[in-house]
């Protein structure tokens, strides 16, 4: 009788780490989907993706230029309850699989403070490598840096094919804004 116990109890405390989640999901993001033209809400920023193309040079109000293939985001953003502390410090860019942090080379939006209800409008561009540009690819945006883990992003997945090419882009000049 203790043996069938002790072993119904292995039993179910084996089941119990089967279906108990993991950390992938206990720590997962809390993710808003965004779509280009349509304002996201997260927990700290506000974002709408205005527009989304790819370029072969690349410059900025200060004359700043490059060369490469660009993929450039046009974004209006603002703070959601304070300005202390939220900026766009997370601007990720996945492309199959691999991640890509938006340029700070150039004059953008990319670690720019954000003001409470302040619309601040811009751009972000990413360098893309060689060869993606007909790929799926996720955007992901968030006020923190790094881990963002349990914390809200925005996130825009699209294919690389279904963008606008152009061979000059200006970034939009970043106006508005907060601190």
């Amino acid at each position: 009788m203790v043996w069938a116990v002790g072993v119904t109890l292995l039993v179910v405390a084996w089941g119990v780490t089967k279906v108990t989640p993991g950390a992938e999901l206990t720590e997962a993001s809390f993710v808003t989907p965004a779509t280009i033209g349509e304002r996201a809400l997260g927990s700290e920023l506000a974002l709408t993706i205005d527009e989304v193309v790819i370029a072969s040079t690349v410059s900025d109000s200060r004359g700043w230029t490059a060369e490469g293939q660009w993929l450039i985001v046009d974004l209006q953003m603002s703070a959601q309850t304070t300005e202390e502390v939220t900026s766009l410090s997370t601007a990720i860019l996945t492309v199959d699989g691999k991640m890509y942090q938006a340029s700070e080379r150039p004059q953008s939006l990319f670690l720019e403070s954000l003001g409470a209800d302040i619309v601040t409008t811009g751009s972000v561009a990413f360098e893309l490598p060689a060869g993606a540009d007909s790929q799926a690819a996720t955007l992901r945006f968030a006020p923190k840096a790094g881990d963002v883990r349990l914390d809200s992003v925005i996130e825009l997945s699209f294919d690389l094919g279904d963008l606008s090419h152009e061979r000059s882009r200006e970034l939009r000049p970043t106006v508005g804004g907060g601190l």
